[in-house]
């Protein structure tokens, strides 16, 4: 389950791959969440992954893929948006810690993609995070007319699909990143979309830049 650091991005996202495989399965090793583990890191972080989550409570990235203590850098906000912010600190994860698989990672029945789809006004700041999921909305425009009066409505599939669109979208937003394109460019990055099913635990991934993916785990589709 440990990699080294001659690990290529493709064994690395395998490797996080089959840890989702040992949760589905219910067995997980929960490996490095020792205090063992905490000490023998404490003096620098080595994870080879880093992933861009979704705030959501139930989408609990290390459990999710079976990691402990130093394994995954997270970043996580509601949306699983990729604000300047956001990019920043996985381009640290890019140049700094050397991570060589930066995800992203959505997940079905978003809340945030929800509520941008509601169009209501809401209080304090949560209009500026809900108003950078509109270009997911406004790609997903092949839909009959009764499919946009089940989105209004809160169809989950419809919501589901959204959701998609604003992974592959967040992706894109990723490679404006120098540091990021940077390491596509050499082979030294992969940079993945995926998706967290709320119902089964699974992960499915929905597209790739960079290095090929390995084949198998959870589904790729181009």
């Amino acid at each position: 389950m440990s990699l080294t650091e001659r690990a290529s991005p493709e064994q690395v996202l395998h490797n996080l791959l089959e840890g989702n495989q040992r949760f589905l399965a219910g067995e997980s090793a929960h490996p490095h969440q020792d205090f063992e583990r905490v000490q023998k890191i404490s003096a620098k972080q080595k994870p080879l992954v880093a992933i861009l989550g979704c705030a959501d409570s139930r989408v609990p990235a290390e459990i999710v893929f079976d990691q402990g203590f130093g394994d995954v850098f997270v970043c996580r906000i509601a949306g699983n948006i990729a604000t300047a912010e956001e990019v920043a600190s996985l381009e640290y994860a890019v140049l700094d810690v050397g991570v060589k698989v930066v995800m992203i990672l959505g997940h079905t029945k978003c809340g945030a993609v929800k509520a941008a789809v509601s169009g209501k006004a809401f209080p304090g700041f949560i209009d500026s995070l809900v108003d950078q999921l509109d270009v997911a909305i406004a790609r997903v425009d092949s839909m009959t007319a009764n499919q946009h009066a089940a989105l209004k409505q809160g169809d989950p599939a419809m919501l589901d699909r959204i959701s998609k669109e604003n992974v592959k979208y967040q992706v894109q937003r990723c490679q404006r990143s120098v540091v990021v394109k940077q390491g596509l460019e050499k082979g030294s990055l992969l940079l993945v979309g995926a998706m967290y099913n709320l119902d089964t635990g699974k992960v499915q991934i929905i597209c790739t830049k960079g290095a090929k993916a390995p084949e198998g785990g959870g589904g790729e589709e181009e």
